[in-house]
């Protein structure tokens, strides 16, 4: 029997192939979408769980309240935490600490001439980092690989890179963090998982810390607190966190640390989504991914149910005599349920195969990498399993209960009217697909529109051309040399200098509030007196003398900083004081501008000033900016830069950023999501029309006659086209009616995200709407059009 209903499913396949190709390519098309974003958040979910005892390992960073009721959290612990708290219960089994850092490290290969890079996946960490974490050594004994000072372990891809195909343990490395020393090559690791939130190209031995003078002092602290160590603990049970938060809590006061704090711990595989400090950003996409997958695959399947049934009347004689001849509902609906699981292992091998082909573009856009042993696990295979599952089940279901119903007399006497097909029901589902189709492209254009104001928003700072130039403490004292010959270059307008590119972060200091207990935290940037008028910064009250700027110990603060302060509306010579210090004299106010994200709001800050002639910018490092003028060639001007650069360090390759780019980048996030999210409403969209453009054919055919007889008695084309379309663009506008309050409200939602938003204009929804009836009417008037242009001889000669 089952064979039976095979071959019948197969030939109904292969005889109507219109309406097989829009359904398997329909199914195809959603399933392939949900493929891609299964991929991708069973990967974002499964960060970390290849360790052993992951559940039990936990981060810990700590939570500080400051005053005015500000919360700051840091994520590293000092050097003393991880021994100090093992010691104090017996609920830790084990720590982990590991140290980056805070710039780049130089690496040269002292055996190759001209085999000097510069890497930043470099990390400090615990003797027994292989052994504490699950990650594969391919060369060297995971208990003593990191046992000694000046010990480092590389990746695989570094082995390559530095020493080519020959051995590379027992070979040495010079390494330049705040130092340079010689390092000894004791392993090779296997490249850490694409799901692993701790990722490395060298791990180095913490005790290589003690003997640099630089990082010395890190080792030695006896508090707590503080410190630059990312500190994560095992646990006997993971419920042993109210216990470690206590012993913690414990120490700290032992260590009279005043503050009012907590300790945060967040499990091993939460990590990714849950403990962000940095920019990472991909877990905006979590909830989005996989509602809009939700809706294009019920889209897809919409469009199957809906054609199946509306194709009812053409089987309804066939089920009759099946009833005749004593079949039951459950074998009418076995035959249907049958016809289904060809018609979804058909369009899951489809989708299969697109979702091989586009996951590499996909993960592109995303900018994430997925290992191909993920891409092949047990876990990912029996999800596919079982969405393959779910789509047979659901496109089954509703033809079968429906064409299972009919009664044996109707169906053979053909009295079974407008309720075949389930007329109402196809309704619904056709406002269901534009609803959903116009609720995307609403959300689409909101999202753009933010894009738009991103980009174009008064920060308070011109962008154009203004190149930003890292700065080495390689250049020593010639650094103020450098920064006179890069004005010098023909082209170039001003020059500036600050502690740390333009968004790519800044000093926080404590300063004392209107009360003298208070302890205010506040954005601090360190910068050169040419920084605001390089950056095109404008003034509010500006300083009775650029003299003054030149000299130590002097602020400048913006607009919001006054009232944080207490400082009164003209500061100028009032002092903010700095807890043990003598505070900084105020020289001037800048108006407010926007120093990090728009996503956030824009906060109090202030400028300290350094001397021109200070050489603290070349022995700790910084960032140069440099104004070109316009009309001016920019290779040439960055070709004569990169030559200077090279004059005062031979070391550090030379590297800019533009400052719109880097304004730009941090919106990256948002971009992949527009891009992404452009594509998916293209494809529901297409799969709307799909089951339009279906549902219009079958109508049309259904019709045949009744067109055939209004144009004998002189209906015009345009009449009937008229006619067909009328009540499946009443149904389009009913979709907008509903599509666009739910559309607003997400993205209400959405917006509330960000601290610098637009106001959700009345036009999108009109722009959407009206996209949404031009692409139906298209749709629908194709077909129209040519049924209204048929010969009526022909509609009225066929039986």
């Amino acid at each position: 029997m089952f064979y039976n209903y095979l071959v019948i499913a197969w030939r109904n396949l292969i005889r109507h192939k219109l309406y097989s190709l829009i359904n398997l390519g329909g199914l195809a098309v959603g399933l392939t979408v949900c493929m891609l974003i299964l991929i991708y958040v069973a990967h974002e979910h499964s960060f970390d769980q290849f360790h052993a005892q992951a559940n039990q390992t936990f981060a810990v960073h700590e939570q500080l309240k400051m005053g005015g009721g500000e919360s700051v959290q840091f994520p590293t612990m000092s050097y003393y935490t991880g021994p100090a708290v093992q010691q104090s219960t017996p609920a830790v089994t084990g720590y982990m600490r590991t140290h980056q850092p805070h710039k780049s490290v130089i690496i040269q290969n002292p055996a190759v001439a001209n085999a000097t890079f510069t890497e930043s996946n470099f990390l400090f960490a615990d003797a027994d980092f292989f052994r504490f974490f699950t990650f594969e050594l391919k060369q060297g004994n995971p208990a003593t690989v990191l046992r000694e000072p000046l010990a480092v372990v590389i990746s695989q891809k570094m082995a390559t890179k530095y020493f080519g195909t020959s051995n590379p343990v027992g070979k040495t490395l010079r390494i330049k963090t705040d130092s340079t020393f010689t390092y000894q090559v004791t392993g090779v690791a296997a490249p850490a998982p694409s799901n692993s939130s701790i990722t490395f190209d060298f791990v180095a031995s913490v005790a290589s810390l003690k003997v640099m003078p630089a990082t010395a002092e890190l080792v030695k602290s006896t508090q707590l607190r503080g410190g630059d160590f990312r500190t994560y603990f095992r646990l006997k049970q993971a419920a042993d966190t109210t216990q470690l938060q206590n012993t913690m809590r414990r120490l700290v006061q032992e260590d009279s640390f005043a503050q009012v704090q907590k300790f945060v711990f967040t499990a091993l595989p939460d990590l990714h989504l849950k403990a962000n400090f940095g920019d990472f950003t991909n877990s905006k996409y979590i909830k989005i991914f996989p509602l809009v997958a939700g809706l294009i695959l019920l889209l897809a399947l919409i469009n199957y149910m809906s054609l199946t049934t509306a194709r009812s009347t053409i089987r309804a004689k066939e089920i009759g005599v099946r009833q005749v001849f004593g079949a039951n509902r459950k074998i009418i609906m076995a035959q249907f349920y049958v016809e289904s699981t060809l018609f979804a292992v058909l369009a899951f091998s489809l989708a299969y195969g697109a979702c091989y082909l586009l996951t590499p573009w996909f993960l592109n856009k995303l900018q994430l990498q997925i290992d191909t042993a993920f891409l092949y696990s047990p876990t990912l295979l029996l999800l596919l399993l079982g969405l393959l599952v779910f789509t047979i089940l659901v496109a089954g279901s509703y033809p079968a209960f429906v064409l299972s119903g009919y009664q044996p007399v109707a169906t053979l006497k053909g009295k079974m009217g407008k309720q075949i097909g389930a007329v109402r029901v196809r309704q619904v589902f056709t406002t269901a697909q534009f609803s959903i189709s116009v609720g995307l492209m609403i959300c689409g254009l909101v999202i753009d529109r933010q894009l738009y104001y991103f980009r174009h928003t008064e920060t308070g700072i011109n962008r154009e051309n203004v190149v930003m130039i890292p700065i080495t403490e390689m250049f020593g004292n010639h650094y103020q040399q450098f920064k006179r010959e890069i004005a010098a270059l023909p082209g170039v307008a001003q020059v500036a200098t600050a502690r740390y590119p333009m968004y790519k972060g800044y000093d926080m200091w404590v300063a004392k509030g209107k009360n003298s207990t208070e302890d205010i935290l506040l954005p601090v940037l360190s910068v050169d007196k040419n920084f605001v008028p390089t950056l095109g910064i404008q003034w509010k009250v500006p300083p009775v003398s650029q003299d003054v700027l030149n000299q130590p110990q002097k602020i400048v603060v913006n607009e919001l900083a006054l009232a944080k302060l207490g400082l009164p509306a003209n500061p100028v010579g009032s002092l903010v004081n700095m807890p043990g210090g003598d505070g900084f004299e105020v020289a001037g106010v800048v108006n407010n501008f926007v120093f990090g994200s728009l996503v956030h709001e824009t906060q109090p800050l202030g400028l300290v000033l350094a001397p021109d002639t200070a050489n603290a910018w070349g022995a700790v490092g910084g960032c140069l900016f440099a104004r070109i003028n316009p009309r001016t060639n920019l290779p040439t001007v960055l070709e004569r830069m990169a030559k200077t650069y090279q004059q005062f360090d031979q070391t550090t390759p030379f590297t800019y950023t533009f400052l719109d780019d880097a304004f730009n980048a941090q919106y990256q996030a948002e971009d992949r999501l527009a891009s992404i999210f452009g594509v998916f409403t293209g494809l529901t969209v297409l799969l709307a029309c799909l089951g339009l453009f279906g549902l219009t054919t079958f109508t049309i055919t259904q019709r045949t006659k009744e067109i055939g007889i209004r144009k004998v008695l002189g209906a015009t084309t345009l009449s009937i086209v008229t006619l067909v379309s009328k009540n499946f663009l009443q149904l389009i506008l009913v979709s907008i009616v509903v599509a666009a309050p739910v559309a607003w409200w997400f993205m209400q939602q959405w917006l509330q995200d960000f601290a610098h938003r637009i106001t959700i204009s009345w036009w999108i929804f009109g722009l959407a709407g009206g996209a949404a009836l031009i692409i139906a009417f298209l749709t629908i008037s194709f077909q129209a059009i040519k049924a209204a242009l048929d010969n009526p001889v022909e509609a009225l000669r066929n039986e």
